[in-house]
């Protein structure tokens, strides 16, 4: 029968460990292993800690419920990418969920700054590799996955590309200069196609941004339409309305006094 056994070492090389803070990782480690019995497809309640050794606190964690041959093994290899110092949530796989990646770095939150919690895995050895949970690292993890928002706002740029097949379509966002992967809904296709024949139309474009630290990654868009673009001699039409307006100075010379005066104002 295929098995699927790790070891827990808290307070490596301390004496002894406070019982509320043994108590709460526990519960934390307890959390976690359920969440990943539900990811992985193991039964929720398989657990149990034996091999308990003295000194620093040390023991293993097995899983005694049934399972198939196949999910023991991909839980072996989901288990190894989460203890893996470089994994991030996006590159998360074999169907764990970035709540399990969040409820692992919660083990290590009431540890010392200074103190980690090792974890390994049993691959057919008598001894795993131990690999640290440090304060840290728990703190890193938090941060990449908290840090993805959702918010409402737009973005005005050209459509580079209308992906055939689907309702995706790209934009060059001029505020960034980036390409935006925009989502659009299906009954807004042939506005979306309207707005295309014109080779170089600038459009304005609303909707639900998702951002992973500050980067947009999805942009699902409610509100399309063109854009009315600055043209060379729009300013002297706005004028036009009151040829007077500007005096005796051109459109430019008026400007530009304006702006003199505004700057005048600001340093006196």
């Amino acid at each position: 029968m295929a098995q699927f056994r790790i070891k827990l070492e808290l307070n490596k090389g301390r004496h002894g460990i406070p019982l509320q803070r043994l108590a709460n990782i526990a519960k934390e480690a307890e959390k976690f292993l359920e969440m990943f019995s539900q990811d992985v497809k193991l039964e929720k309640n398989g657990w149990i800690a034996d091999n308990f050794e003295n000194g620093s606190l040390m023991y293993d964690v097995n899983y005694v419920g049934e399972s198939e041959p196949h999910n023991i093994a991909v839980a072996h290899k989901a288990f190894e990418q989460i203890t893996d110092i470089k994994t991030t949530p996006d590159e998360l796989d074999f169907g764990i969920r970035k709540e399990t990646f969040w409820q692992f770095a919660q083990i290590a939150n009431h540890i010392e700054a200074d103190d980690y919690i090792g974890i390994g895995l049993y691959k057919g050895e008598d001894v795993p590799e131990i690999k640290e949970l440090s304060k840290e690292r728990s703190l890193e993890i938090e941060r990449q996955i908290a840090q993805r928002v959702v918010e409402f706002g737009g973005i005005q740029g050209e459509i580079t590309a209308l992906i055939k097949g689907s309702n995706h379509l790209w934009i060059n966002d001029f505020a960034t200069n980036n390409r935006v992967v925009c989502t659009f809904k299906g009954e807004m296709y042939s506005q979306v196609w309207q707005l295309l024949k014109s080779q170089d139309t600038v459009v304005n474009v609303e909707g639900w941004i998702t951002k992973d630290n500050g980067k947009v990654i999805d942009f699902v868009i409610e509100k399309i339409s063109s854009a009315v673009v600055y043209q060379e001699g729009d300013l002297e039409k706005l004028f036009g309305c009151d040829p007077n307006f500007t005096g005796e100075l051109s459109t430019e010379e008026y400007v530009a006094k304006l702006r003199d005066e505004e700057s005048e104002n600001y340093l006196s």
